[in-house]
């Protein structure tokens, strides 16, 4: 039996219907900080439009608490919380890895871990211009101010 988590998937949009707070999870690993230990392009000024936004951001790893990473780039202002990322069976590992919460919106190199949760599947290569955090930040901008009506990127007609 899988113990169901608490999140705000299905959380009523706010009253001015302007957006919802989301729990959003980052990948540490060629999804923030590259193979050559540098961040991905954007990566502070989304985290703080996030942060502005009242989403709460959330960092975890398949090889660990990624604390000091954050740390040593100056973004541990910005995470609520960090844990050990499932690398499989993903939803009934979060209970025995401690996550006290589901994802509402993923960010990894992996397309397993998205295909579980649902958010965005960036590649785990950056070119010298990559937007892909832009690209992150509007899809969860999109979630956020469509609720459960949509999946993120969906085109319905109107």
């Amino acid at each position: 039996m899988t113990e169901e988590l608490p999140g705000s998937q299905g959380a009523p949009l706010p009253p001015n219907g302007s957006h919802r707070p989301l729990n959003v999870f980052f990948d540490v690993d060629n999804t923030l900080i590259m193979w050559n230990g540098k961040l991905r392009n954007h990566t502070r000024d989304v985290f703080q439009s996030l942060k502005d936004a009242g989403h709460t951001i959330y960092v975890w790893s398949g090889v660990g608490i990624r604390r000091w990473d954050m740390k040593r780039h100056n973004l541990d202002e910005f995470v609520t919380d960090y844990f050990v990322k499932p690398l499989d069976d993903h939803h009934a590992r979060l209970v025995t890895l401690g996550v006290p919460l589901t994802p509402d919106f993923v960010i990894d190199d992996h397309k397993t871990v998205v295909d579980a949760f649902g958010g965005y599947h960036i590649p785990d290569m950056a070119a010298p211009d990559d937007e892909h955090l832009l690209r992150v930040l509007e899809a969860i901008n999109e979630m956020a101010t469509l609720g459960d009506v949509e999946e993120p990127g969906e085109n319905v007609a109107v």
